[in-house]
């Protein structure tokens, strides 16, 4: 028997890639519904999970700093994203990357198979926390969580679910190789319930063709936020730099002995000019942050909207292949929370575009006025140059300074381009979105009323 116990914990229960599944809870963690796939993996009947805590499904190999993380993120009507490996009725296993979402009074959980290099160092790293929880505690995991997604190249959790969220599901598409149909429309209805059901479903898969415009753009969305982040710390080190140089031009100028008033003046022309530049640079500096925290929650809410959007579409069709239309109906108040859900992360997604549309908007603006001030600055380095060159006085090297200010001008000047020329075409990929999403717009107003329209 014990041979035999061990077996069934070592069986993994089969849950193919092309399935999803979800559940709904409130905010006690009690479960109020779920869909087929949900039901069948878990090995329970649906009257068995439904008013039964969520963590009858709890597997005790998952680290409770995962679910303490969890938590602390709902709690705060936060979502999350997490690698969870769970148990069936049987003793049983299965992996998913769940995707929590507060909404309401309830939490409404999708998960998918996960398959990505991420979901492999996971399983190493949760063992690591198990370690570390049985000797001692959540006191010892918590630390080491943080500790083991920095080795991992994350700066925090947040940074880490967005990324497997983001690689799971690119990972998924390719797998799938963009088709969204799990489940052949089996049933044709005569009745108007079933109409709008197979209206839903071409609004659905025609919002997901809408929203693939912006997943596809993720990969853009991240390299525009890195290099923002890369070439904003470039400038801060560039004006500093010309800060110096000011200064060491200011006391060779005290020290020269014919010529010092003319250097003493473009010196403290450069001083001032550095000392806007700086300002002018923090203020790029903090927006430029501003501007990749939009992002890094813009590609998390574009993930999530897809996820959404395919477990919509999957419900939809896992529902019309039923055979009583008595479950349809009861089906209705679960597609009722899936369309809200991804109307609110919709909504969400157009906000923050809007939001980027401004930050772009006022970086450039000071990139802009940044451009004339290196213009500026460049006027007086040749001047000095030349000032230089007809010195009596050699000693101090002014030639030398403004050489070295030069070079300094001329890599800022690189820079300020580099992040104009990035600055714009963001923008106008953003604005593009942007239209796209007004698009969108009808096509969930259109969803809605079918929703209602089922429901009546």
């Amino acid at each position: 028997m014990e041979n035999s116990g061990c077996a069934v914990a070592m069986k993994e229960a089969k849950f193919e890639t092309d399935e999803l599944f979800f559940s709904i809870t409130d905010h006690a963690s009690t479960i109020l519904s779920g869909n087929d796939v949900f039901v069948r993996i878990s090995g329970y009947t649906k009257e068995e999970l439904i008013g039964r805590f969520h963590n009858i499904i709890r597997h005790p190999d998952m680290p409770k700093i995962v679910f303490k993380t969890l938590w602390d993120h709902l709690q705060n009507n936060r979502p999350l994203v997490a690698y969870v490996k769970n148990r069936t009725k049987e003793g049983g296993f299965y992996w998913v990357l769940a995707a929590v979402f507060p909404l309401d009074d309830r939490y409404v959980s999708i998960r998918i198979k996960p398959g990505t290099p991420i979901f492999t160092a996971v399983r190493e790293l949760y063992f690591k926390l198990l370690m570390a929880e049985s000797k001692g505690g959540m006191d010892a995991s918590g630390p080491m969580l943080e500790s083991l997604l920095r080795e991992l190249g994350y700066r925090d959790y947040d940074h880490f679910m967005s990324d497997a969220l983001l690689c799971e599901l690119t990972e998924r598409k390719k797998t799938l190789q963009n088709n969204v149909a799990h489940h052949p429309l089996e049933r044709n209805f005569d009745s108007e319930l079933g109409a709008h059901l197979q209206s839903l479903h071409e609004d659905c898969s025609a919002l997901m063709q809408s929203y693939d415009s912006w997943f596809d753009k993720i990969d853009l969305f991240s390299r525009v936020k890195s290099m923002f982040e890369e070439k904003g710390v470039l400038l801060r080190h560039l004006a500093r730099d010309i800060v110096f140089l000011s200064l060491n031009a200011s006391v060779a100028s005290y020290k020269a002995k014919s010529g010092g008033e003319t250097f003493g003046v473009l010196a403290s022309d450069i001083r001032i000019n550095a000392k806007e530049n700086d300002i002018l640079i923090g203020h790029i500096h903090a927006t430029s942050q501003s501007l990749a925290q939009t992002l890094n929650d813009l590609i998390f809410a574009v993930s999530a909207i897809r996820l959404q959007m395919e477990a919509i579409i999957y419900f939809i069709e896992e529902t019309m292949s039923e055979k009583n239309e008595t479950d349809i109906r009861e089906a209705s108040g679960n597609m009722k929370t899936l369309i809200e859900l991804a109307t609110l992360y919709g909504d969400k997604v157009s906000v923050l575009q809007d939001q980027m549309d401004k930050l772009i908007r006022e970086n450039l603006n000071s990139l802009d006025r940044l451009e004339q001030q290196v213009m500026y600055l460049g006027y007086v380095q040749v001047y000095g140059i030349i000032e230089a060159a007809g010195s009596q006085d050699q000693s101090m090297g002014f030639g030398g300074i403004f050489s070295q200010l030069k070079v300094l001008i001329e890599n800022t000047s690189k820079e300020v381009f580099d992040l104009q020329k990035i600055g714009r075409n963001f923008q106008g990929q953003n604005r593009m979105l942007i239209d796209e999403s007004r698009k969108t717009e009808v096509w969930v107003k259109h969803l809605n009323d079918e929703m209602r329209a089922v429901r009546a």
